[in-house]
């Protein structure tokens, strides 16, 4: 088993156009949180804007504007990251503004997948801006901003101080129909405590991996969800083939796993995350942040049967709980992601 990661995070801020990624990202720049961080812009069209506004207060924004992350530039992204890696690297953290019609999936795809990125580099989370003030429209009429919020580990409600408290509560209303599980964060003219989305601690990556256990629920736009616990120590070997089965013929429909796993002689837990076809790479925490020691896991589908989500939530509940003999000679066994 991996232990806690001593590679590089990497910090994916997404949006659609106009939600305000950029403004986010120029304040996050002026804090202490990216003082260290190695900072890439992606940009679509013949004349890159962005990167200049981001320049007033970097010098050293990488730019990658040959096409939209998600399509062509997925290679420019790995030369870029590579080329910068090594012990001579000067950064604590990467941060990558992806294009507003950006899907987050195939460069999630790439940073988990990529053997020679994962020696340097882990993803850390997905952050996605969401417009205070045109969120219902938006995600009712575009499928990128919808992929961006359902694929978000956390979600940034931005524009607070121009919008009414109406406006406000419709903005989130739509973000959470459609990601309830993502945590949620205020940003006023762009001002943003990052720390706890910046943070790379247990208790950070807990609280985001951290669910309560609920039957399906309906989150519309045929997003549906379940969760799941158990107090005993669960046969990792089992679930990891679960998970790459489920992953691999039903990657179009699913569309998150994530969780922390109890495993017999791990110290802290083993952290469980999948997005569609991709399987992350395993790995254990030095420590439980709580005395809470029990396996969680959540799923998220979309566009799947009600019957198969019934099925994949009934053949997990069955694995989690099932009594779990010899674990502890499984669990080291990594996981590398799937394809």
């Amino acid at each position: 088993m991996v232990r806690w990661p001593m590679t590089v995070p990497i910090t994916i801020l997404t949006g659609f156009l106009g939600s305000g990624k950029t403004t986010l990202l120029n304040h996050a720049l002026r804090g202490p949180m990216l003082a260290r961080a190695l900072v890439v812009v992606n940009e679509l069209g013949a004349v890159p804007l962005d990167h200049l506004l981001v320049k007033e207060v970097r010098e050293d924004v990488l730019l990658l504007d040959s096409g939209c992350v998600c399509c062509s530039i997925r290679g420019d992204l790995v030369d870029a990251l590579l080329a910068q890696s090594g012990a001579e690297a000067r950064f604590d953290r990467v941060f990558v503004e992806t294009t507003g019609l950006a899907d987050p999936t195939p460069i999630v795809a790439t940073l988990v997948r990529h053997p020679e990125l994962s020696r340097h580099y882990h993803l850390d989370a997905v952050v996605t801006a969401v417009d205070g003030e045109h969120a219902p429209t938006t995600l009712g009429r575009h499928d990128e901003a919808k992929k961006q919020v359902l694929l978000a580990d956390d979600l940034v409600i931005t524009k607070v101080d121009v919008v009414s408290a109406s406006a406000l509560c419709a903005a989130r209303a739509a973000a959470q129909e459609l990601n309830p599980q993502a945590r949620l964060f205020f940003a006023e003219r762009g001002l943003l405590d990052w720390r706890p989305i910046l943070e790379w601690t247990p208790s950070a990556v807990s609280s985001r991996l951290d669910v309560a256990s609920s039957g399906p629920s309906h989150g519309g736009d045929e997003v549906r969800s379940f969760s799941l616990r158990a107090e005993r120590a669960v046969d990792f070997r089992s679930f990891a083939l679960w998970l790459s089965m489920v992953s691999q013929f039903h990657g179009e429909t699913l569309l998150r796993v994530k969780g922390l796993l109890r495993v017999e002689d791990e110290h802290g837990p083993v952290v469980v995350q999948a997005v569609q076809h991709v399987v992350y790479p395993t790995y254990t925490m030095p420590r439980w942040p709580s005395e809470d020691r029990s396996s969680r896991v959540m799923v998220i589908t979309r566009g799947m049967p009600v019957a198969l989500v019934e099925q994949l939530r009934s053949s997990l509940d069955g694995l989690l709980n099932a009594p779990a003999a010899r674990v502890g000679a499984t669990a080291r066994e990594p996981v590398e992601a799937s394809s």
